[in-house]
């Protein structure tokens, strides 16, 4: 159903009035934001798998309804026509960056909550997508977290629509911490579109279908269905017609781990890794791409906790893993940052600590800087372990490096601290930035 709005006044405690009505009259479709969210998120917003949203900007297009003229009306069974209007509150996405009200375009995948991902492109257009995968276990801990896996499409070039069938933990409507499916796009009209929630339970084979309404040969079509079916129940929801904004779909993903709001490995499903299988992609003429030749991505590679993040691909499957157990590098700070440093002039050194959150031995294969910048030595003490190529960090344990910035040009300069080792996220980069004057 269509959330009920409020009129939007100017000042915060109406508007925190506003919120509150929402969220007493009208049972939220997406699992309200909790108090690990960004700072900036306002209260009474919901999670999506695009970002955080104003409740009133998320359309739940019900069984037989389809979203006509670029998702501004939406068209019910009985053939009667709602005119949709524009979402008019800002959303925001994982890191709690601040999209303007109103807008239609989401970011690309790098400042939302994706964790890690294989995709392929092409250089004109995919016309369908289909893969499987099973309903993992539970996560072992509770955190209020929001998990979600999904093969989609997406348009590299310029990314305004994301459609995607997908697989949620917390994304049930009940608000009961449980897996269910539904088929997303976001953004028309700047709402993020779904359909109905389907339950499932952990051990059913799940199966997403996205796909071109058109005849083969169009490498633009107007219009895709999106289908998550559960192929062990029989159930399944559908986004029917659902426009594409003008998109070409150029850019595919076998399989995507989204989360939110995790603050331990626990978080995660208990069995570690997910499996897509039987992965079958198409292009613009519905021909079978026999070897997608998918490449890894890890979104989240400087977020923490890092998890063991691993991606697995052959032709037709994709593994993500990211359980805890094996090596896990944690890096602290995250980033190192100089001011204005005369050229030629060496600073003092800067600190990084490298911890091994995991259960086994971290083997560090090499330690590399890049830029006008450079490893320092690090003197072992009782309490300081230096880091050391072809060295050993123990589970638990923990070394440092020490990073100098010595400019040979004014301006600004940027590089990073690599380092390559045995877990799952290899390598790990700390981004290192400082000027020249």
């Amino acid at each position: 159903m269509r959330m009920k709005t409020c009129t939007v006044l100017v000042t915060l405690a109406v508007m925190s009035l506003c919120l509150t009505f929402l969220a007493s009259t009208v049972a939220y479709a997406q699992m309200p934001a909790g108090p690990n969210r960004p700072a900036g998120v306002p209260d009474g917003y919901v999670i999506t798998p695009f970002g955080y949203f104003h409740p009133s900007c998320v359309l739940r297009v019900a069984e037989g309804e389809t979203l006509l003229e670029e998702g501004r009306v939406l068209q019910h069974a009985d053939g009667t026509l709602e005119n949709i209007a524009a979402c008019g509150y800002p959303h925001y996405a994982a890191s709690g960056e601040i999209v303007a009200a109103g807008a239609t375009r989401v970011k690309s995948p790098t400042i939302n909550g994706w964790v890690e991902s294989a995709s392929v492109t092409t250089s004109t257009s995919y016309g369908e997508i289909v893969a499987n995968w099973t309903v993992p276990p539970a996560p072992a801990s509770h955190s209020g977290q929001i998990v979600y896996f999904f093969p989609g499409l997406e348009d590299i070039n310029d990314v305004v629509s994301i459609i995607q069938p997908v697989l949620g933990w917390n994304m049930d409507e009940s608000h009961i911490s449980t897996w269910s499916v539904s088929s997303w796009n976001c953004c028309p009209s700047g709402t993020a579109d779904y359909s109905p929630a389907v339950a499932v339970n952990p051990g059913d084979t799940i199966q997403g279908t996205v796909v071109s309404t058109c005849g083969a040969g169009t490498e633009s079509c107007p219009t895709w269905n999106i289908t998550t079916a559960d192929v062990t129940t029989g159930g399944s929801t559908t986004l029917s017609n659902s426009p594409s904004e003008g998109q070409t779909f150029n850019w595919a993903f076998g399989g995507v781990l989204e989360a939110y709001e995790i603050s331990q490995c626990s978080d995660y499903p208990s069995n570690a890794a997910l499996t897509y299988t039987d992965i079958a992609l198409y292009d613009y003429n519905f021909d079978l791409i026999s070897n997608p030749a998918w490449s890894a991505t890890y979104w989240a590679k400087n977020q923490t906790p890092q998890c063991n993040y691993n991606v697995q691909m052959a032709a037709t499957q994709v593994t993500l893993n990211y359980g805890t157990s094996g090596p896990v590098v944690s890096l602290s700070p995250t980033s190192l940052k100089w001011g204005k440093v005369v050229v030629g002039t060496t600073t003092a050194a800067k600190k990084v600590t490298l911890t091994n959150t995991g259960t086994t031995t971290l083997d560090i294969t090499s330690i590399t800087t890049s830029g006008d910048f450079a490893l320092a030595t690090v003197k072992a003490t009782k309490k300081v372990t230096p880091c050391v190529n072809a060295g050993t960090v123990a589970a638990g344990g923990s070394c440092e490096i020490k990073v100098t910035f010595t400019p040979l040009q004014t301006g600004p300069l940027t590089g990073d601290v690599t380092f390559a080792d045995n877990a799952g996220n290899s390598p790990q980069q700390v981004p290192l930035s400082g000027k020249g004057k």
